[in-house]
């Protein structure tokens, strides 16, 4: 995004001008995110219209590169401050460390980020989290979810998997800029980018007595009454229209899509509209399942777009119009 030499705080706009980036924006709280309707596992919260410009690419002009950048920030400052008219300044994606992407300008549209108009007119901006001259900020998970977006745009725009279409903003003509910088691993990128590398694999099982991986209320008994339970023993609560979910936290190494599995000892007297809240990408998805039957083994819910990150990730709601107890056993999550 910015040239290294300089602190977040008084970097140049890469569009035009020398507007500062100011405390505030650092400080405030992005705009709460609805799904993307370019880029299915990122969030969209827009750039101000004072930070881009309006087109219909590719009509007007041709997609033909990506532009790789480092925001020199965080994640949160970069979206708050592509939404200050003052900015002068845009990109089509967000990066967090974490895997989480936002988007803030239509691929259509022409974002400001490039600091060369021919080129801003011709490529998708990324940015991601993070410093140049500091380790640790090009985590697996950023890797990954940022090589899915270069997969999907060079697919819908034929751009070539190549470095010279795929490339930083240090090596945009005319550029001040050094990001991404000689930490950022191009010859790993690129092979993600290709599908060389294969993602990696990740399951993991929250069970409601895992430390400090499941939340429920007081109102949520205990019990080892079946056989069929995960562990130990089980929670279970009376089915009631109250927001008093049973929440499993999970550290999501990138958003990817994931399969959600759930256990649960079965009985005749629980609930047969269970609702299991999965917190996607595209906001809290519900699925009921009958908790009378198939017991005592994984049950699929089925694959959803998961964002990277330690989070509540899969809820047992007691909001249900059945009868019975709502029972909350394990949750397995696996990426596919």
């Amino acid at each position: 995004m910015v040239a290294t030499a300089t602190p977040l705080l008084r970097r140049a706009a890469a569009f035009a001008g020398g507007v500062a980036l100011t405390l505030g924006a650092l400080l405030s709280v992005p705009t709460a995110a609805q799904a993307s309707t370019d880029y299915g596992p990122a969030a969209w919260v827009p750039a101000s219209t004072s930070n881009y410009t309006n087109a219909s690419r590719e009509s007007d002009y041709n997609i033909n590169y990506v532009v790789i950048h480092t925001i020199q920030g965080s994640y949160t400052s970069a979206i708050n401050w592509f939404q200050n008219p003052s900015a002068q300044v845009s990109a089509h994606y967000v990066v967090s460390k974490g895997g989480a992407v936002t988007q803030m300008v239509r691929e259509a549209d022409v974002a400001w980020h490039a600091g060369n108009w021919t080129y801003n007119t011709q490529s998708i901006g990324i940015e991601h989290e993070g410093y140049v001259e500091q380790d640790g900020w090009y985590t697996e998970a950023m890797y990954q979810a940022s090589a899915a977006i270069v997969r999907s745009v060079t697919s819908k725009y034929g751009i070539p998997r190549d470095r010279a279409h795929i490339i930083g903003h240090n090596e945009v003509p005319g550029a001040t800029h050094t990001d991404p910088g000689s930490r950022w691993n191009w010859s790993y990128f690129m092979s993600l980018v290709n599908g060389t590398t294969p993602p990696p694999s990740w399951t993991s099982t929250v069970d409601n007595t895992t430390a400090g991986r499941f939340t429920a209320s007081a109102n949520w008994g205990t019990s080892t009454y079946s056989s069929q339970r995960y562990g130990a023993d089980y929670r279970y609560a009376n089915p009631e229209a109250v927001s008093d979910a049973a929440w499993y936290k999970f550290n999501i190494p990138a958003t990817a899509s994931y399969r959600v599995e759930v256990w649960y000892p079965a009985n005749t007297g629980y609930n047969a509209t269970t609702p299991y809240v999965i917190a996607t990408t595209g906001g809290n998805v519900s699925v009921q399942v009958n908790q009378q039957g198939s017991g005592g083994v994984w049950v699929n819910l089925g694959t959803f777009s998961l964002a990277g990150g330690d989070y509540n990730a899969v809820g047992v709601s007691r909001w249900s119009g059945g009868a019975g107890y709502v029972i909350a056993d394990a949750v397995k999550l696996t990426r596919v």
